[in-house]
């Protein structure tokens, strides 16, 4: 079985993902459901370099809807209520949501009534709503009770204890989390709504920059030192082969442009000052962060907090910024921000012994990063979105000679 699934590509997951073949092996398969030819459409697709191709699928009828999800990656041994279909190349593992192999919480959070009794406090649930899910890996829905509270519900495949304590950690040295209702419950963390709004929003209605580069800094620098005891996770730029393979699935016509990027972005890393070990956020950019007159009111998504690199922060930071006015005009002040910013973290590195070279080049990588997510199967102009990102690495690079 295992010999088999290695002849099938991340490339070839994705076509048959998204083929005709396989809506109509869905169609069979939810058939005995009650679902007598049924549409099935991609709902979105994810793609994990080097695991493989994971998606959700929504199958209807007049009457009635379903969800699915589907993996090609390896799952065995294969969990229970899991079904396993066959392509003429590999495996295709596929599940009725909310009964996901990967996250045993998630039908806890995705039902009403559990929601209502083990977050509820008293109150009655009146809307239940899912803001992200990748299959296998977590999800985030949002619980809104009649008194207009709001609780976020946070889906882990594991270590909910630890992103519980990174929390408490956070709140005792002073910086703004979310606060957890509790510890996790099947791996699944809730917690109360933080002030003021993302700053992404921020930066598209307001009037002047959010938040001063020395304000960014002053948060970095003051994450504790209790995160240097938690396991490090690799930066994005650690992982420039696997972003660098997962863009090559997405626009594989691209194939040279995208390995000569790789090959210098790769030279330039290997050649650069990262600095001292320190406390990092580890997903640090603007939809994490949440501001209100110019301060800080949360940082939000800390699940790769840990021992890290200031630089490789500060790259997240700007690696984001820069794709920003690509996804909506409104962010049309942007690139003046960008500017600010980018100069006054290259200043601050290099007095700290670190290179603008390395800055730039990992936030190259970061834009490498989402090349592969800029594939959206309900735009048929996704492809054009991918170019921009890849054009934005080019001149990313141009910074760092």
């Amino acid at each position: 079985m295992t010999e088999i699934k290695n002849r099938w590509s991340e490339r070839e997951q994705l076509d048959f993902f998204g083929s005709a073949e396989f809506a109509g092996m869905l169609v069979e398969l939810v058939r005995p459901l009650g679902l007598d030819d049924a549409r099935v459409t991609v709902v979105e697709l994810h793609h994990r370099p080097g695991a493989g191709v994971s998606g959700v699928f929504e199958a209807s009828t007049d009457d009635a809807v379903l969800y699915l999800g589907a993996t090609a990656e390896n799952l065995e041994p294969v969990p229970d209520g899991v079904v396993t279909l066959s392509s003429p190349k590999g495996r295709i593992e596929v599940w009725l949501h909310p009964a996901d192999p990967r996250l045993p919480g998630l039908a806890l959070a995705t039902t009403p009534e559990s929601v209502q009794l083990h977050w509820g406090n008293g109150r009655n649930l009146v809307d239940l709503r899912t803001l992200a899910y990748r299959p296998l890996r977590r999800a985030v829905l949002r619980a809104t009770f009649d008194d207009d509270r709001e609780v976020f519900l946070k889906v882990l495949r594991k270590d909910g204890d630890t992103l519980f304590r990174k929390h408490e950690l956070l709140g005792e040295a002073g910086i703004s989390v979310p606060k957890p209702l509790g510890p996790p419950l099947k791996d699944v963390l809730a917690f109360e709504k933080v002030q003021g709004v993302s700053m992404a929003e921020d930066l598209m209605h307001g009037d002047a920059i959010p938040l001063r580069p020395e304000a960014v800094l002053e948060l970095l620098d003051a994450l504790p030192s209790g995160l240097m005891d938690v396991p490090a996770r690799p930066a994005w730029s650690d992982r420039l082969g696997w972003y660098g393979h997962a863009a090559l699935t997405t626009l594989p016509e691209e194939a040279q442009r995208i390995g000569g990027l790789v090959q210098r972005l790769g030279r330039i890393l290997e050649s650069s000052d990262r600095g001292y070990l320190v406390p990092s956020h580890g997903d640090f950019y603007e939809a994490n962060i949440f501001v209100e007159h110019g301060r800080v009111t949360g940082l939000l998504d800390i699940d790769s907090a840990g021992p890290g690199y200031l630089v490789d922060d500060l790259a997240c930071f700007l690696g984001h910024l820069l794709v920003l006015p690509s996804l909506d005009d409104r962010y049309d002040r942007v690139p003046e921000y960008f500017e600010t910013y980018a100069a006054a973290f290259a200043r601050e590195l290099e007095s700290r012994g670190v290179g603008a070279d390395g800055l730039f080049a990992r936030a190259a990588c970061v834009v490498l990063s989402l090349v592969a997510g800029a594939r959206d199967e309900q735009d048929p102009q996704w492809r054009r979105g991918a170019l921009e990102r890849l054009e934005l690495v080019e001149r990313l690079l141009l910074r760092a000679p």
